[in-house]
């Protein structure tokens, strides 16, 4: 789930492992590790990348993380605006 969510959150933020590595100060490999389930990252690593991909750290657990809580939001005040637009 954690490998699975902080790709998908990577890919939506069109961000490379090489962006968000350098981003949070670590190298390419240790990106790959966590994407691949193979690492166990610090709490404070996973910090910094659900901060620099625009989420919050329990999306990068959430089964139903899909592009984070952020652009969920936005969605929904999308769809609120639609409804309200069509009354």
């Amino acid at each position: 789930m954690l490998a699975a969510n902080v790709r998908r959150l990577r890919k939506a933020k069109k961000m490379t492992q090489e962006n968000l590595a350098a981003a949070v100060q670590v190298d390419q490999q240790a990106i790959s590790l966590i994407e691949n389930a193979r690492s166990n990252p610090a709490i404070l690593l996973l910090d910094a990348i659900a901060s620099v991909l625009g989420a919050e750290m329990v999306d990068l657990f959430d089964p139903k993380t899909r592009v984070g809580r952020s652009s969920q939001n936005d969605e929904a005040s999308r769809s609120a605006r639609k409804r309200r637009t069509k009354v």
